[in-house]
């Protein structure tokens, strides 16, 4: 990837003196941005521009060439490559639309060109981009018209999207926000997203690591990327409608969509993840700033208004604002002219027009040890007040580094006054209350996440003993068929992989119901083995609290009459099932896990039984999970308050559940064939956990 960003020459292939040629674009975009190597030109046609000849082929320059920047119609580009390939140029930038976004010939294009590029050990970019830059040496190879007023700083930006980039550019040095690199990666057919974080993860000018992306190409990669990256890495992932066009063969698949996976992956490997421009940028300025190390803020503010507005965010995002000493609140009050406030927290110091006085109560909140932060709120006429407020604001920044804890200054004044403040500052101004709490609290659980993936790296994931010779033997012969496992088969599964699991036994109709025992005691349950139903309790097979075999034998003629008069349904026998009395305090909850195209094994965590989907309250993870990822879960599952004991219910094992949730997270991480299973209802009581159900799909055989 270095090679890429950091080229000694430089020939752009598509240039000619025609208005509007856009390879004319870039060769003005290297020059404007002064890159400081050699810059080569190539049309067909010929001529000058700049001063510089256009050759008309890639044979007529002699020197070496280190990155080929392409902007020609798409059926020209292989050969292109192929040139390029011949004169031992191993980078590219390929610019040109028209390939797998397009057409299916376009689709061909694009794997000649990646053959191409194997062949002769070349990487590139795109196609379908706008191009690359680097701040460090000026290259700078995007076709649209460019000026060189952008800052320089820690922000890499990679973005599927050429106009999202430079709208990212654009937005963050509005905000004082300079950029390393930047990268619009198009349809990447070589280089992705991954390749360019793994680069500038490692980029000592990069410091942040901004994302735009549509489709993730690798998306375990980029998780196992996310996790052990030392930079904050901030992805603006659009296209969030469910992309699966495959019906959902269990629950898991029908609560786990593609966007939640995308969510659950980026939340456990740390990766944040902003749904809003305007967030995006607010994040961003942010994490310019101490963090902070808990929820008591400090409110400072020159209106009564804005304070109370500030107070309501900070209450809807959870921030406590600890109270004031009243000595300290006492030292305030001689500076006011009225005495007519109640200071408090929030400090509402719109009786106070001595700057000099606000430095002193910011350093001494900063100094409180019950202080984690401060929403600094200030307000004024530029005409009257701006030299002052300037100074106040560029010694509170001060003081945020001093003492290491953040200020989050938000400023209301006039438009002209606010971008004059962008320009001089370094430090991150906001617009509003609201936007400055949101962004606190962003940066906040950002952080928090972080330790917590820190804390836990070298913890290892849990093995756990699971009967491999019967769950192995059951996969196969389901593959070998091509079908899904059938009821009995999945409750072998389970319980080979180490989940309790009631007494079953599999009988071919009423008639093969022995007189006198069954092999265990009733009350019973009968359900339905049929290769066409997926949802038994919906079609009537299944029937509790059978209390004798009599009663057995009865609802089982009932079922087997019904379901073998239903050609569709495939019957294949009854599930005979001990009743296990529920334990006082007993929730029923569903385990399931899912093979994610992108993603791999991912595991949920849900309320369950027969409303699971009406409910559809969970939590995601990847597999394989840690303990202390497989407990996150159960805290984080809507409503796991009750599981602690309410209202004289006493608390369930957790300890069980987290083993159970460990269990699954081992048997789809150890047996990748299975595609999608769910343990429904999983019912875990104070006594333990107990699987009563069920369902495992697999992939075919070949």
């Amino acid at each position: 990837m270095r090679d890429l960003f950091y080229p000694s020459s430089v020939v752009v292939i598509g240039v000619s003196e025609r208005p509007f040629n856009l390879g004319k674009e870039i060769a003005r975009n290297l020059l404007e941005f002064r890159f400081n190597g050699v810059v080569h030109l190539v049309g067909a046609e010929g001529g000058v521009i700049f001063g510089r000849r256009i050759h008309k082929s890639l044979d007529e320059i002699q020197e070496p060439v280190d990155l080929a920047v392409i902007l020609t119609p798409a059926r020209t580009v292989p050969d292109i490559m192929e040139q390029c390939g011949r004169k031992g140029i191993c980078r590219a930038v390929i610019e040109s639309g028209g390939f797998g976004e397009y057409d299916d010939q376009g689709r061909d294009l694009g794997k000649e060109i990646k053959n191409t590029a194997e062949k002769y050990g070349m990487r590139f970019i795109g196609p379908n981009c706008i191009g690359i830059m680097n701040a460090a040496n000026g290259l700078a190879t995007p076709f649209a018209a460019m000026r060189n007023v952008f800052r320089k700083g820690g922000v890499a930006i990679i973005a599927q999207s050429g106009g999202v980039g430079l709208t990212f550019l654009n937005m963050f040095d509005s905000e004082q926000l300079g950029y390393s690199k930047f990268a619009a990666i198009g349809n990447k057919l070589n280089i992705d997203e991954n390749d360019l974080l793994e680069y500038f993860m490692d980029d000592p000018e990069t410091s942040m690591i901004c994302l735009y992306l549509e489709s993730i190409k690798d998306g375990r990669r980029l998780a196992e990327i996310g996790r052990r990256s030392s930079k904050p890495i901030i992805v603006h992932k659009a296209n969030i409608a469910d992309l699966s066009q495959v019906i959902a063969q269990s629950h898991t698949e029908a609560l786990a969509n593609d966007d939640q996976v995308v969510d659950a992956a980026f939340h456990q490997s740390g990766i944040a993840r902003i749904r809003d421009m305007q967030g995006y940028l607010d994040f961003l300025k942010i994490l310019q700033l101490a963090p902070m190390k808990g929820r008591n803020l400090a409110i400072v503010s020159r209106s009564g208004g804005h304070a109370v507005i500030a107070a309501d965010a900070a209450h809807m995002y959870n921030f406590q604002l600890p109270p004031f000493r009243q000595d300290f609140l006492t030292e305030i009050r001689k500076h006011l002219r009225a005495d007519v406030i109640r200071l408090a927290n929030p400090l509402d110091l719109g009786d106070l027009f001595d700057f000099d006085v606000y430095v002193r109560i910011i350093d001494h909140t900063l100094q409180e040890e019950n202080v984690d932060g401060i929403l600094f709120l200030h307000t004024y006429f530029a005409a009257i007040e701006g030299e002052g407020s300037r100074r106040l604001l560029h010694t509170a920044a001060a003081l945020s580094r001093k003492h290491g804890k953040p200020v989050a200054l938000c400023v209301s004044t006039e438009h002209f006054e606010i971008s004059r403040l962008h320009k001089e500052f370094d430090f991150p101004i906001f617009m509003s209350p609201e936007r400055a709490v949101a962004a606190l609290d962003a940066s906040l659980k950002y952080r928090q996440r972080r330790d917590f993936i820190v804390a836990n790296e070298s913890v290892a994931v849990p093995e756990i003993a699971a009967d491999e010779t019967t769950i192995r033997n059951v996969l196969d012969r389901s593959r070998k068929e091509r079908r899904a496992p059938l009821l009995h088969e999945a409750l072998d599964i389970i319980r080979g992989a180490g989940l309790a699991v009631p007494e079953y036994k599999v009988v071919d109709g009423p008639d093969s119901i022995p007189s006198d025992s069954i092999g265990f005691a009733g009350p019973y349950a009968v359900k339905v083995i049929a290769d066409g139903v997926s949802h038994k309790s919906d079609l009537g097979g299944v029937v509790l609290g059978l209390s004798d075999l009599d009663a057995l034998r009865k609802a089982s003629t009932e079922m087997a009459d019904r379901f073998r008069s239903m050609p569709e349904a495939g019957f294949r026998g009854l599930l005979v099932q001990e009743m296990v009395p529920r334990a006082p305090g007993s929730y029923e909850l569903i385990i399931g896990g899912k093979r994610d195209p992108q993603f791999g094994p991912v595991l949920l965590l849900g309320h369950g039984g027969i409303m699971v989907e009406v409910f559809a309250r969970t939590t995601i993870r990847l597999a394989p999970v840690s303990a202390a990822e497989a407990e996150e879960m159960i805290e984080e599952l809507p409503g796991s308050e009750v599981f602690r004991g309410i209202r004289g219910r006493p608390p369930i094992n957790t300890t069980a559940l987290r083993d159970s949730i460990l269990t699954i997270s081992n048997l789809l991480v150890r047996f990748p064939e299975i595609s999608s299973l769910d343990v429904n209802p999983l019912v875990v009581s104070p006594k333990g956990a107990l699987a009563l159900d069920a369902r495992v799909s697999c992939t075919t055989e070949d």
